[in-house]
């Protein structure tokens, strides 16, 4: 499949929960950074024009010294230009600040925190976009969710064939998700398919993988 865009990778989050000093994108998992998974898997696309790194000021230092390392490495013929721009507070104000150095059409946003997604994955989203304004991954539940307020008294329980966890990586036409970024600021999501869903867009889920998990406590690493 023949198409080009952008790639916003996701890094500008604190990782407080990980309960170390240093951002877990940077914690060594079997050899490599956490981040250098989902660098080298979009690095290498075919496809991809612009790999937008949005990370906090902290950070950039070390993870420049990364992609600068990863650059110096490669063999490959032709990699993507490669830009980082500085975070903003919530993860929305990050990608909203990555998408206005996008160029292409279509973009695809990915969590620099799971290291595990698959080429396959790639692929499908590409594909979905060629009929949906905005797609997903994900996984259907294999667990019953009940929906809770606040006092944790349950309210509903979902339907379990229909209840899917998502995950990255996500697709979208980036005009659109803009707009969507631009009309709905200020209102707390945590995920931009929500923004295209508030503002009446239909999102696609594809089929993901149960093992792209995210990093967000040590309990998430794998052994050795």
């Amino acid at each position: 499949m023949d198409i080009s865009f952008d790639v916003i990778l996701a890094a500008g989050g604190s990782g407080s929960r990980f309960g170390r000093d240093k951002n877990k994108l940077l914690i060594p998992l079997q050899g490599k950074a956490v981040l250098e998974y989902s660098l080298t898997l979009f690095g290498t696309y075919p496809g991809v024009r612009r790999l937008i790194i949005p990370c906090r000021r902290a950070d950039r230092g070390d993870i420049e010294i990364l992609v600068k390392n990863w650059q110096a490495e490669r063999t490959e013929d032709k990699i993507p230009e490669i830009l980082l721009t500085e975070g903003g507070r919530e993860r929305q104000d990050s990608v909203y600040q990555a998408l206005l150095l996008c160029r292409e059409e279509l973009v695809l946003i990915h969590d620099g925190a799971r290291p595990f997604a698959r080429a396959e994955m790639i692929r499908q989203c590409l594909e979905a976009l060629q009929d949906y304004p905005g797609v997903s991954t994900g996984v259907l539940s294999k667990d019953t969710v009940k929906l809770v307020n606040e006092k944790n008294e349950v309210c509903s329980t979902t339907d379990r064939s229909r209840t899917w966890l998502i995950q990255t990586p996500q697709g979208f036409h980036r005009a659109a998700l803009l707009k969507a970024h631009e009309q709905y600021r200020g209102i707390p999501v945590t995920d931009d398919c929500s923004l295209m869903e508030l503002a009446g867009h239909p999102v696609r889920i594809i089929a993901g993988r149960y093992d792209n998990i995210k990093i967000t406590t040590p309990e998430d690493l794998p052994p050795g």
